[in-house]
This record gives structure tokens, C-alpha cells and sequence, in this order.
């Protein structure tokens, strides 16, 4: 017969059954509270890129992919991390005028956001190129003995031209309305750049099924300020930016040594005064903010800081990119803005880049395609 446990050995024993009844009731109320609440996740706000290679590069002529035997085994060279593109931020198609120095330099390329693969529309040549809806537009110098300028509506999906018609100077800006149906473009009469002092500019908004002229904004188009008509042998109109019904437009006017926001009806022919000291003004695609370089003199020179325009309350917002920037912005999205930097410190020989801010003058710049000039994002 075996003798009985001491009591130090049965007190120590019901001590270990009590302590894992606790555990496992602990267990269970843990599982049921998990099951009653919503768990939270915390995004990063940035995907790290150096894990990932460049991707290939790819041609496409007129629509098909042709891998050519340079293009197709083409490795963009890493860039130092500081410089990677962003990629926080959603991937959307973005159109641009590839500026690698190499046998594409020039070429209207695409990229299915900041990692997507390049691809080229190779019958494209573009010193400036937008694309909207199912259409393009692209303004081409012929440089040789006289260097003649011209321009291109193509369609989008196959990049095949609709149409070429002559341009009157040097290209600048252009833009296609969301629906592919208009199209604008600026070029240079006289001057090459908004800096000088002697520029003269043409703005015409094109029909792009039809390739007529809608009109020509210097010459078609009563502007109005504080309800009078103005009208001097000065005015400049560059930067059209649709609205998102194509009815109407922003753009820029400068007369006197100033420039101002119009905001233009086509049918009614007309373009009212609304703010100033705005240049190549770029809407959001919900219609609110106006996203534009302002000008400014520092040390007898001039500079452009980026802002955005509240259309509907007249708030301005600085935007927190503290370099000069030459550049009609495009909108991303509603919340960020893309626009080009010459590459590295300039002196890379036309080379430039897209970067990406964000819109409420909150974040910080950050890279978001390399060798890429006037960006399109296709929405």
C-alpha cells in the first residue's frame, strides 16, 4: 500500500493545476477580444526600390511590341539610394519625352508607374508630348541647315497620327483635354524662354478628330477684368489647362510685366481675369485646385516656386520644392504633382527628371521617373 503525498508535495501540485487554469482562461479571453475587434495595420509609407532592378526596356512601334536588339536587353544604370524614384504613391500610366542620352533620346516613351517597364512609341519624336483620353499631341523640331517646327495628333492606343500641321515657332506647351477630344499648344513667336524680356507667344486650341483650329486665344477671345473688357498690344497666353468637361480652360496672361490666372469659356468665347502671379497653371482632375509656378526676383534674377490655387475659396498653398522650377506641373493624382528637374546639377546636356510633391505643401520632393521630360498621366 503506498504511503500518502506530504503536504508540501499536494500544495505545490494543486499551486500548478491553478496556475495553468489562469493560463488557459487568459488564452481564451485573449482569442475572444481579438475576434471582437478590429485589428490595425500600419502601411509603410514608402516601398523600399533598391531590392529591385530597373526594369528592361521594351519599343513599341506603332502600337506592337518590337523588342529591337538594343532596346530589348537595355538595363537602366542603378541610381545611389537618395535618388531612387519614389513609389509612394499609386502606379498609373504616365506619358513623357525620354531624355537618355542614347539612340532614344527624344522619343515619346510610357511607363506604367515609377517601376513599370519603359516602352517607346517609336514613329514619336517629341521635343513636348501630352496625352489624354485616346489621343496625343507632340510638337516636333526638324533640325538642320533651317531648323523647321511641326506638330502631331496621333492616336493613343496605336500611336498612328491623325493629323500634322505646321507650327509658327518653337515649341513650348501643350496640353489635351481628359475626354482626347481638344487639344492646346504654346509656341514661341519670338525668344525661346518666359524669362526674357522679348517673347512673344501663339496659343491655339485644336479639334482633334477634325484637326481644325477652335481658336486662337490672342486673337478669338474677349478677356475681362473686374467685369471691363482689357485688350493690349502686349498680351502673352500660355499653359492651357482643361477643365474636366472640356467646356472651358485655365491659362496664363501676361501684359505690363505681370501674369495672371483666366479662366476661358469656348463657346462664349470669353476669359476672365481671376487671380496673379500664376504661370503654366495645371487643374487637379477633380476640378478644385489650380497647381502653378510663381514668380519672383532674387538677386536680379528670375526664379518660379511651385503653389496651388484653391479655385473656389482663392487659398494658396507653397509647395514645399525649394528649387527653381520651369515646368507646366501635371497632377499624379488629387494629392501630388509631378514636374521636371534637370538632371543631377545640369550639366548633363538636356538630360532631366520627374519628381513628385505633394499637393498640400506638406511632404517632401521626392524622384519619382529619371530621364523624363512633360509628363502625361493617362487616368
Amino acid at each position: 500500500m503506498s504511503e500518502p503525498l506530504p503536504s508540501k508535495v499536494k500544495l505545490f501540485l494543486m499551486l500548478c493545476i491553478a496556475g495553468l487554469a489562469v493560463l488557459a482562461g487568459a488564452v481564451y479571453w485573449a482569442k475572444m477580444r481579438a475576434s471582437r475587434e478590429p485589428v490595425a495595420f500600419t502601411l509603410p509609407t514608402e516601398i523600399p526600390v533598391s531590392s529591385a532592378p530597373e526594369p528592361p526596356v521594351q519599343a513599341v512601334v506603332s502600337g506592337t511590341e518590337e523588342a529591337s536588339a538594343e532596346s530589348s536587353v537595355a538595363v537602366l544604370p542603378p541610381r545611389p539610394e537618395s535618388a531612387q524614384p519614389s513609389t509612394s504613391v499609386a502606379p498609373a500610366r504616365v506619358f513623357f519625352r525620354y531624355t537618355g542620352l542614347d539612340v532614344h533620346y527624344g522619343k515619346l516613351a510610357f511607363r506604367d508607374g515609377p517601376r513599370g517597364v519603359l516602352q517607346f512609341a517609336e514613329p514619336l519624336s517629341c521635343e513636348v508630348a501630352y496625352v489624354g483620353g485616346a489621343h496625343g499631341i507632340c510638337l516636333v523640331a526638324k533640325r538642320g541647315v533651317f531648323t523647321t517646327y511641326s506638330g502631331k495628333l496621333f492616336d493613343a492606343g496605336t500611336f498612328a497620327t491623325i493629323a500634322d500641321f505646321p507650327l509658327q515657332g518653337v515649341p513650348s506647351r501643350n496640353r489635351v483635354s481628359v475626354d482626347g477630344k481638344l487639344a492646346a499648344y504654346t509656341v514661341f513667336l519670338t525668344g525661346h524662354g518666359y524669362s526674357s524680356v522679348d517673347f512673344s507667344t501663339q496659343t491655339v486650341i485644336l479639334d482633334v478628330p477634325s484637326a481644325r483650329v477652335v481658336a486662337d486665344l490672342e486673337t478669338d477671345f474677349t478677356v475681362r477684368r473686374d467685369g471691363q473688357v482689357i485688350k493690349e498690344e502686349d498680351f502673352n497666353f500660355w499653359g492651357v489647362t482643361f477643365t474636366p468637361d472640356a467646356k472651358g480652360f485655365f491659362a496664363t496672361l501676361s501684359t505690363g510685366g505681370k501674369h495672371f490666372l483666366v479662366s476661358g469659356d469656348i463657346a462664349t468665347r470669353t476669359m476672365q481675369v481671376i487671380h496673379d502671379n500664376v504661370e503654366c497653371p495645371s487643374l487637379s482632375p477633380d476640378g478644385t485646385r489650380v497647381a502653378y509656378k510663381k514668380r519672383f526676383i532674387i538677386d536680379n534674377r528670375i526664379v518660379w516656386q511651385l503653389h496651388v490655387l484653391d479655385v473656389m475659396t482663392g487659398k494658396e498653398t507653397s509647395l514645399s520644392e525649394q528649387r527653381s522650377i520651369d515646368d507646366q506641373l501635371e497632377w499624379l493624382d488629387n494629392r501630388n504633382v509631378l514636374y521636371s528637374v534637370p538632371e543631377g546639377d545640369g550639366s548633363s546636356g538636356g538630360g532631366t527628371d520627374v519628381w513628385v510633391v505633394p499637393a498640400d505643401g506638406k511632404g517632401q520632393p521626392r524622384l519619382y521617373l529619371t530621364k523624363s521630360y512633360s509628363p502625361s498621366v493617362v487616368r
